[in-house]
């Protein structure tokens, strides 16, 4: 492990052998990982810059890092900004710039990290400046350069290569074997050799201006021309060809001989002559040789012209899949071994981080919840997600894929994981293929021990589901209203004094469950969270409601599950409330309000609220609320002031006012909530009419002279004649009487009257209006979830009956009729003599008796005076 350390840059010394030498490889491994991470997104966006990455035609630039590749790009591109600057004397410090940076500034130190698309000029063809074969600052820059390689020319259509090498790697005996490891880089980057052998150009660069003396007068001295170092490179290719062809005598072994075969093949097409006997697949980059722009370097004017035409005449091959291949070098193999080992026992120990986590979530939602019925809830989507988690861990292969699974459950679930993977993730997924191609991950990658963590907390997650669907199959039982109705006997079974019977708790969590498992379970494990969790659900579900009345005459029961028939009696109610006017009810349920009973005549005209997430109807029931009817008139003052009429009838009360709030309606289609006004009271009935007036007595009438009837008998009627005579109704008449033998003249005068009748009594008193009905009271029901279907009825009051009419008064007495006889005697010689006798005949004239009684014509006519209107409706 100690040669770890010094792949991460070669330009560092491996340090000692010491104890800490352990924590220092981690320590650098973690920096390469976070440097591979920058250099990763800083190519990112890079190449989103790139709109066009499958131009028609790539040129394909390659070569080692520092041979120039950047330089020939933006020299053939024509860069605005390009210059030359020389910092010193010497001709090998002159350097390429471009925007205020030096493109390079050795032979062996590259700057370009991720391929490069550049347009030559105006023409369909893109120059791709690529990375430096095996990137000398870090394995990390090499890496990360092969992969963006890979992307990049993944998308090539048509693709001609340029081979750049330094001139000095050109020379005989200067750099020894430099340019075969850049040709072994090629051929392992060519798949199919063949194929691209002829479409190959060699471009020698950093070519400095040098002279030629000599005393051969056939040799003219000056600057070394192009054609003179082109031609110094072919000698040099053709020299090369020839020491390779030897060692393919030798024993070289397979790999060294297969690379020999292709390297002769391809020298010998790069020593491809025209019709004229000049290289065609040979060329120069000249270096810069003097301070300025380039545009006025005539040598660089015309090797760019030569290049150019170079590129031109070159034919591209049409690119097919997997034409490449992108090899990385001992050292960077080796960091990756070296990183994936560390990787996974980091990623074991997150694993184990990360199920360490998930149990601290678990314990969060089992002991931090608002609900039994949410925790369950949370409980079955949590185990849901861990079942599909494990079923797609069993199906990954790699690291990348099982963290991305991981790492998306994480987030599913809002878990704060604490465990950042993203940094390491990111790092795998973009050189995947190469840990493939060079790490054998089946020796790390050993997917069981890698879930069992996961699956340990699965195992739990299943126990503390199993117990929640317990306790909320017991809890829905002792919610029952059949549990309800009897929770005072339950609750007197269960606690003794300060204690609570636990054989008694767990044979009712038994009965209600049917878990008989669960009691060996609590036992054997001593569980006293979960002994605690029953205790306190049973005692909250069967203590009794808290009911209060308040001097305002505000009841209110309180309680998780309360029932109406715990107040619904006016005994009860009277005893909470200490004989105050109730005028407000309110029941607050935590859980379910049962309406078990209809409401009791202490409730009208009182406000009610209801407020439950659950309503439960239990059979067919009536909230009467509405107003009282009105009351009778007092018997003691029924009339109003005129002490005839009948009073007006008093106004109904008026109703309750009615406010719910619910989310989940059970039987609601059985209710019904009556807020009606109350009925007006009855109008009071008339007073009976005054009696009529006595008639007179014939008697009476006699005294004022007030006579009706005369009669006059005639002479010589008998006695017998006048009594019958007076029973008839005939005028007066002059008779004559027998005396002593004698004829006398007498006159008899009969009077027969009749009494008055007695008057007519007065009319009786018109009876009172009936009462105004009451206002209804206000109703409003807030339905949370699906409509209760509970119906509704509010009405004004009706209106109270009318009082009858008065009876009519008693008529008065009738007179009674009398009877006088007057007699007058005349004689022949005797004075005359008168005579009178009266009676009473006790006899009632008999028109009296066709009295018919008044008042009829009033009978429909009711006073309105002193109504009374009804009173301010109640908001509840």
């Amino acid at each position: 492990m100690h040669l770890n350390l010094f792949f991460f840059s070669r330009r560092k010394k491996a340090p000692p052998n010491t104890i800490g030498t352990a924590k220092l490889i981690q320590t650098s491994i973690q920096e390469q990982i976070s440097l591979t991470t920058k250099l990763l997104n800083d190519g990112e966006k890079v190449t989103q810059n790139q709109k066009d990455l499958i131009h028609s035609e790539i040129v394909l630039i390659l070569g080692k890092a520092g041979s120039g590749k950047t330089s020939l790009v933006q020299f053939l591109t024509e860069n605005p900004k390009r210059s030359q600057k020389k910092s010193d004397q010497t001709p090998a410090s002159i350097s390429l710039k471009m925007d205020g940076e030096k493109i390079g500034t050795s032979a062996t130190e590259s700057f370009t990290l991720y391929p490069e698309l550049v347009y030559h000029n105006s023409s369909s063809i893109a120059l791709c400046d690529s990375p430096g074969f095996h990137d000398s600052r870090s394995s990390a820059h090499e890496i990360v350069s092969m992969d963006f390689m890979k992307s990049v020319t993944s998308k090539f259509k048509k693709v001609k290569i340029l081979l750049l090498e330094t001139h000095g790697s050109l020379q005989y005996g200067v750099l020894k074997d430099s340019f075969l490891n850049t040709l072994r880089h090629l051929t392992d980057f060519l798949v199919d050799i063949d194929r691209y052998k002829d479409q190959i150009v060699l471009i020698a660069t950093k070519i400095p201006l040098t002279y030629v003396t000599t005393d051969d007068i056939n040799v003219v001295s000056g600057i070394v021309t192009d054609e003179m170092h082109i031609e110094s490179i072919m000698d040099y290719l053709n020299h090369t060809e020839s020491s390779i062809a030897e060692k393919l005598n030798q024993n070289i072994g397979k790999s060294n001989r297969d690379f020999y075969q292709k390297v002769i093949k391809l020298l010998r097409s790069l020593q491809t002559r025209d019709e004229n006997g000049k290289a065609k697949r040979i060329n120069v980059f000249r270096r810069p040789y003097k301070s300025g722009s380039l545009t006025n370097m005539s040598l660089l004017e015309k090797n760019k012209k030569s290049l150019t035409k170079t590129i031109m005449g070159l034919d591209s091959v049409q690119v097919k899949m997997n034409d490449f291949d992108f090899t990385l070098s001992d050292t960077a193999k080796l960091y990756l071994e070296c990183l994936l080992k560390l990787t996974n026992d980091n990623y074991k120990n997150k694993i184990n981080g990360l199920s360490f986590r998930l149990d601290e979530y678990l314990n969060q939602k089992t002991q931090n919840f608002t609900s039994y019925h949410q925790v369950l809830l949370d409980l079955e989507l949590l185990h849901n997600a861990m079942e599909q988690l494990l079923e797609n861990l069993d199906e990954t292969n790699n690291y990348n894929e099982f963290f991305t699974k991981v790492n998306h459950f994480i987030s599913e679930q809002k878990i704060s994981s604490q465990i950042n993977f993203h940094e390491q993730i990111h790092v795998l997924e973009k050189y995947e293929d190469m840990l493939l191609r060079f790490v054998n991950t089946n020796l790390v990658f050993t997917l069981s021990l890698w879930t069992l963590p996961i699956r340990q907390v699965m195992k739990s997650v299943e126990d503390e589901l199993h117990w929640y669907r317990s306790l909320n199959k017991y809890i829905g039982r002792l919610a029952s209203y059949k549990t309800q109705k009897n929770k005072t006997e339950i609750l007197s079974t269960l606690i003794h004094g300060a204690s609570t019977s636990s054989d008694d708790l767990m044979d009712l969590f038994v009965s209600n469950t049917g878990n008989t498992i669960m009691k060996q379970f609590i036992d054997a494990k001593g569980n006293t969270k979960r002994q605690l969790e029953l205790v306190t659900i049973t005692k909250t579900l069967v203590q009794q409601s808290n009911i209060t009345c308040d001097a305002n005459g505000r009841l209110v029961v309180k309680g998780f599950h309360i029932r109406i028939s715990e107040v619904n009696l006016e005994e009860l109610v009277q005893h909470y409330c200490n004989n105050i006017t109730v005028k407000d009810v309110a029941f607050l349920a935590v859980e379910t309000v049962f309406l078990d009973e209809d409401t009791v005549d202490i409730f009208k005209g009182v406000n009610v609220f209801i407020a439950a997430p659950k309503w439960e109807v239990i059979g067919q029931r009536r909230i009467v609320i509405s107003g009282k009817a009105g009351p009778n008139v007092s018997d003691n003052e029924p009339y109003v002031a005129n002490g005839k009429d009948g009073k007006p009838g008093l106004p109904g009360g008026n109703g309750g006012s009615f406010f719910g709030i619910g989310l989940q309606f059970l039987n609601g289609q059985s209710l019904r909530i009556e807020s009606n006004g109350g009925a007006g009271g009855a109008g009071a009935k008339g007073a009976k009419g005054a009696k009529g007036l006595d008639g007179m007595n014939a008697s009476q009438k006699l005294k004022l002279g007030m006579v009706d009837h005369r009669y006059k008998f005639d002479r010589g009627m008998k006695t017998g004649d006048v009594n019958n005579s007076l029973t008839q109704e005939h005028g007066d008449r002059d008779f004559e009487i027998a005396y002593c033998g004698d004829y006398v003249y007498a006159e008899v005068q009969v009077i027969n009257e009749d009494g008055d009748c007695g008057g007519r009594g007065s009319t009786g008193g018109f009876g009172g209006e009936g009462g105004i009905g009451g206002f209804p009271g206000d109703q409003q029901l807030i339905e949370l979830g699906d409509s209760s279907h509970i119906e509704m009825q509010n009405q004004i009051g009706s209106m109270g009956e009318r009082g009858s009419i008065g009876e009519t008064g008693d008529r008065g007495t009738d007179g009674i009729g009398m009877i006088c006889v007057q007699v007058k005697r005349k004689g022949s010689g005797h004075e005359s003599s008168s005579y009178w006798k009266c009676e009473s005949t006790n006899i009632i004239a008999q028109v009296c008796n066709t009295c018919q009684n008044p008042g009829e014509a009033f009978e429909y006519q009711y006073t309105t005076s002193g109504i009374e209107q009804a009173s301010t409706q109640k908001v509840c």
